[in-house]
């Protein structure tokens, strides 16, 4: 699991830059190892000002493109296709 940010800081108190959540390899999601998540990236975007006074703001985009993925699981021992152990992650948002 990586989640990872660039930030341009304006002396000004401007800043963007892009950020990233990404899950490179599936995991188990049983300990007798038959049910896998699947892979995933998200990107997003964060734009604010702070210059130290008493005003601040941002707006961050979260997963940009949409994608559908697996934000959580619930572990048991053995797992089929037809348990429902997957939790849904949020799909495009702006904060």
């Amino acid at each position: 699991y990586l989640r990872a940010e660039l930030l341009y800081k304006n002396p000004t108190g401007f800043y963007f830059g892009p950020n990233v959540e990404w899950v490179p390899q599936a995991y188990f999601v049983d300990s007798a190892n038959t049910v896998k998540t699947e892979a995933y990236a998200l990107l997003g975007m964060k734009v604010g000002f702070d210059n130290g006074g008493p005003i601040s703001a941002y707006i961050e985009g979260r997963n940009l493109t949409n994608k559908a993925y697996i934000a959580s699981v619930s572990i048991i021992n053995q797992a089929s296709a037809a348990m429902p152990l997957f939790e849904p992650g949020n799909g495009r948002a702006l904060y």
